[in-house]
């Protein structure tokens, strides 16, 4: 589940209002959240930065409310894409496609992004709460959609696809549509998917599930008398995709961002995201059923299993994560969930790759990479690892936007990249003024797909 999620840089407004009031002003005043969070009760804040930092996978929601249903009915009903529709890796983007969340044909304006996501899957409403953790309030959907946008996607039209390269538009004939996730290998999607292919081994092809990758999930729970895909189970899985990958790719490369971070991330969505909750299980449960349903997968009754591309689906009668200061998925929540992955696979929280033959994994010195900045020690350290994430994205986009030949827009593009990021990192942050690619070298799947 490789999963991206922003401008219309004056219309952030609409849906997201009632979820999160303080978004306008926020969007118009950078340093508004700043301001709010100093005037803020401080007992109050500490209190809740406490619940924060319990950590998402083990936060149990005292709450549950019937709101949290999603509608899969009338406008939001089921649909298989069409011919010409786009679907790719992200079973939870490409479900969103197919009840009409997001367009059904897989384009996605920067706006309507953000706003599907946090509203189905309860992704962090930055700035609702200003609730500062490790700086600002931290949130996946603006960054991880404005990331998407300038470096997959059609800049002057901001838009991405969640697939292939979409068709040409008024604007991409001169500067491209973007190729879309399915094509951002190493920049966006990476090796080491929870259910998708390496690059290298299908041929590009990064979109279609390999049965034996989620057949593998899938076993994992069995035997359960409650079978529930949760953040343990995940990271079970996590060791074996990683170690797949390592032994079978010789081209494996896990790099500064589409590695520790998506990758990584693809993984913990998995539970953070597509859990149902109920009175009974308010802090949520992941089924074989509703697992199945998110992966387009059917089972026979002799336990046969089939997928369908581009089938995913939201169960009926599903209710979302609750939404709230302590209840939102951020990078913050991510941060503390990664640090359970290490202490499983801590591969996985290292930049690096096979360097030409299988079972070669060789780890990078990211303080070299950083110059300085931010130590492979820091991603096991959840306030350090999220201002490593808004870092990495600041110092990753310019150079990938210079190669897009923008001429004339790159200005433009630089400035939505910081007016939309710069709210969310913390001052203190230290920044990654010197970012060198020169380690990629040692490991030839780094270059693959590059341009």
């Amino acid at each position: 589940m490789k999963i991206v999620l922003a401008l219309a840089g004056l219309g952030l407004i609409s849906a997201t209002q009632a979820l999160c009031p303080y978004a306008e002003q926020a969007l118009k005043d950078p340093e508004f959240v700043k301001r709010y969070v100093e005037k803020r009760d401080p007992i109050e804040h500490e209190k809740m930065k406490e619940k924060r930092q319990s950590g998402p996978g083990n936060i149990p929601f005292t709450t549950f409310d019937e709101n949290q249903e999603i509608d899969v009915t009338g406008d939001y009903a089921w649909q298989a894409p069409g011919p010409g529709d786009i679907r790719g890796p992200c079973p939870g983007l490409n479900a969103l496609s197919n009840h009409g969340y997001f367009p059904r044909n897989g384009v996605v304006p920067l706006v309507q992004a953000w706003t599907a996501t946090e509203k189905v899957y309860g992704w962090s409403c930055y700035s609702c709460y200003a609730e500062k953790v490790y700086g600002l309030a931290p949130n996946f959907g603006i960054p991880l959609t404005v990331y998407a946008t300038l470096v997959d996607g059609d800049v002057v039209g901001q838009t991405w696809s969640i697939g292939g390269k979409p068709a040409q538009t008024l604007t991409s004939p001169v500067l491209g549509a973007g190729d879309g996730l399915s094509g951002s290998h190493n920049k966006y999607e990476s090796d080491s998917s929870p259910a998708r292919g390496d690059f290298y081994l299908e041929n590009g092809d990064v979109s279609t599930l390999k049965l034996n990758k989620f057949k593998a999930l899938y076993d994992l729970q069995k035997n359960a008398a409650v079978p529930n895909y949760d953040l343990a189970t995940i990271i079970q899985h996590r060791k074996y995709t990683f170690h797949l990958s390592e032994s079978t790719n010789p081209y494996f490369f896990h790099s500064p961002f589409a590695g520790v971070a998506v990758a990584n991330a693809a993984h913990t969505f998995i539970p953070a995201l597509m859990s149902n909750h109920s009175a009974k299980y308010p802090n949520g449960i992941l089924d074989k059923e509703t697992l199945k349903s998110f992966f387009a997968i059917f089972e026979a009754p002799d336990g046969t299993l089939t997928y369908k591309p581009g089938w995913e689906r939201i169960p009926d009668k599903w209710y979302r994560r609750p939404l709230g200061v302590v209840n939102e998925y951020s990078p913050a929540s991510f941060a503390q969930d990664l640090v359970q992955i290490a202490a499983v696979v801590p591969e996985a929280a290292s930049v690096g790759g096979n360097t030409g033959t299988v079972n070669s994994f060789a780890g990078a010195d990211l303080g070299n990479i950083t110059g300085g900045a931010y130590q492979t020690t820091d991603l096991t350290n959840p306030q350090k690892f999220v201002c490593f994430f808004y870092q990495i994205t600041l110092a990753l986009v310019p150079d990938f936007l210079r190669s897009r030949a923008l001429g004339s827009l790159l200005g433009g593009a630089l400035d939505l990249l910081h007016n939309k990021i710069d709210p969310f990192v913390d001052p203190s942050c230290a920044k990654i003024a010197n970012y060198n690619d020169a380690f990629a070298a040692q490991f030839p799947g780094a270059a693959l797909n590059k341009r």
